[in-house]
């Protein structure tokens, strides 16, 4: 177990603690972790004060240099040229005066960006197989309606999506109902009446 790094002592807040949870999910899915230790490291990051505590709770996973960006022991960049895998490429939907849906057993990469005038998004990531610990959707929208549907462990943060014109925002997905889902991130901007409804399945 890594010890004795020079901010161990650092105080983690809920940005932290969300990355250690969504990397936790990750070697989970990718079946580093029995489900056992998944429960037993998720309660430890919720309960971790310092960074040498959370670090603990990855010490012994592939994923464990992704936890924060000073970490001693930093991952090598990709080569020069190397190409992303294609499911590994931000996901564009477009929905001018149309309906755009992803249900179902998809893929989801780490971001999406949507966009939409007098359309429809329509995005279920209720049985999607998430290829990060997290996704962003970026929204760019008027006058259209984006609806989100989330399984029952996964996670909705909005507080970077900004409306006007009297857009607004429907939450009715309420607290997961457990912990340690991945995380989804919306983002970007609506307008002209534009209405976003997050339900959970």
């Amino acid at each position: 177990m890594p010890s004795d790094l020079p901010d161990d002592d650092i105080r983690v807040g809920t940005p932290e603690r969300e990355q250690a949870i969504a990397l936790l999910n990750e070697s989970f899915s990718a079946g580093y972790l029995q489900v056992d230790e998944f429960e037993e490291r998720s309660s430890t990051v919720y309960v971790a004060r310092t960074r040498g505590e959370l670090r603990a709770t990855l010490h012994d996973l592939p994923v464990y240099d992704r936890l924060f960006l000073t970490d001693a022991r930093p991952t090598a960049p990709a080569p020069f040229g190397a190409k992303v895998p294609q499911e590994m490429k931000p996901l564009k939907l477009k929905a001018d005066w149309d309906t755009k849906r992803r249900r179902g057993s998809w893929k989801v990469p780490p971001q999406i960006y949507a966009t939409a005038e007098m359309g429809t998004v329509h995005l279920d990531f209720s049985q999607a197989h998430f290829l990060a610990g997290s996704v962003e959707v970026n929204i760019q929208g008027s006058a259209s309606t984006v609806k989100v549907w989330v399984g029952a462990d996964q996670q909705v943060q909005y507080d970077d999506l900004s409306m006007s014109g009297m857009s607004r925002l429907k939450d009715r997905a309420g607290a997961p109902v457990r912990v340690g889902g991945p995380l989804i991130v919306l983002a970007g901007h609506l307008s002209a009446m534009s209405v976003v409804s997050i339900k959970r399945r």
